[in-house]
């Protein structure tokens, strides 16, 4: 949930939504927002976020092959920086391509209500349509 600026004013699962108020769940905590105050509505995470934790899983696999396969006295050997550098850099670089792929099949979807009543009322459709059906 972003306000009319663009900056991010809640997150959660909707709870409720009626002619005036918006609900959120997120934790423990209710959150209740007017239509005036919401700028648009996103769905799911950005595509960032999956390639930021991608390629923070890739780097940290990489970095424990790396480390746990060192073998300086091996032909082609190398230490345990030298495997952590590589390898999590390589992870890094692989996670980052798994990351972006991923996130082209996110079916994120963003509504802009500008705190307008008849873009609130379409969206409101369409959310009790997709819950109910």
């Amino acid at each position: 949930m972003y306000s009319i600026e663009g900056k991010k004013i809640a997150k959660g699962h909707i709870t409720f939504i009626n002619d005036s108020v918006f609900g959120l769940k997120n934790e423990d905590k209710l959150i209740e927002l007017g239509i005036e105050d919401i700028g648009y509505v996103k769905t799911k995470k950005s595509a960032g976020h999956n390639v930021l934790t991608a390629t923070a899983t890739g780097a940290i696999i990489g970095v424990v092959l790396g480390v746990s396969t060192a073998d300086p006295d091996a032909f082609l050997g190398y230490t345990a920086g030298e495997g952590a550098a590589t390898i999590g850099g390589l992870g890094a670089i692989g996670g980052a391509v798994i990351g972006g792929i991923t996130s082209a099949f996110k079916n994120s979807v963003t509504y802009n209500i500008d705190g307008d009543i008849k873009k609130w009322q379409i969206f409101k459709e369409m959310i009790e349509k997709s819950r109910f059906h």
